[in-house]
């Protein structure tokens, strides 16, 4: 009997990743995936229209979640800035670093393909991507905290994105390096330990 659509779709995905874990997205090919698959074109065909459909549907979930946490976490900023004190939002405890940390960690592979190995997809400039939303971002919140009547200092767009980018790289490094859990949780901490000095001096705050 032949696997179900289910298994097949999945056999194909599988075996998507570790060609692109091994070779990249654009040196991988699709004859090699679907002989790991054990299936044929045409069958890869009823499933993806290409590999890039592939990439993104591996790595999908992990994007979302990354998006939904971080939403969360600007939530809760702006609501702690209202009924609290510019001062509170600085600390990112402990147990906040150990979520984000498991959030990597649990979709380490889907971070790992989107960092290191998608180029020729949507995904090949994510870092800067990211960095660019944030800049975004910082700006916007600099301009509240002016408009909450704090004497915040001003920050270029230029001056935000170059900050914001070393700061996700240097969060994403854990993933670059393969850094156990353990090693992440720690390096992750000192880095939010650096950047929170120098954020909070170049704010003026």
């Amino acid at each position: 009997m032949g696997n179900s659509y289910n298994e097949t779709h999945e056999d194909i995905l599988q075996s998507a990743k570790l060609n692109f874990l091994k070779f990249g997205y654009e040196r991988s090919n699709l004859r090699t995936i679907c002989k790991g698959a054990n299936v044929t074109t045409g069958a890869f065909y009823r499933h993806f229209k290409g590999k890039d459909e592939v990439f993104d549907e591996l790595v999908k979930d992990a994007i979302t979640e990354l998006k939904k946490v971080y939403y969360i976490s600007e939530d809760a900023l702006y609501k702690t800035i209202e009924e609290q004190d510019v001062n509170e939002f600085w600390d990112m405890n402990d147990e906040a670093i150990l979520s984000f940390v498991d959030l990597i960690y649990r979709y380490y592979d889907e971070f790992r393909l989107v960092l290191l190995f998608s180029d020729g997809t949507k995904y090949e400039h994510f870092l800067h991507d990211i960095s660019d939303i944030e800049t975004n971002n910082t700006l916007k919140f600099i301009k509240f905290l002016k408009e909450k009547d704090y004497d915040v200092k001003e920050l270029s767009e230029k001056e935000t994105h170059m900050l914001i980018n070393a700061y996700m790289s240097s969060i994403f490094e854990v993933i670059a390096h393969e850094y156990s859990k353990e090693e992440a949780f720690k390096c992750i901490k000192t880095v939010v330990e650096f950047y929170k000095i120098g954020w909070k001096n170049i704010f003026g705050l």
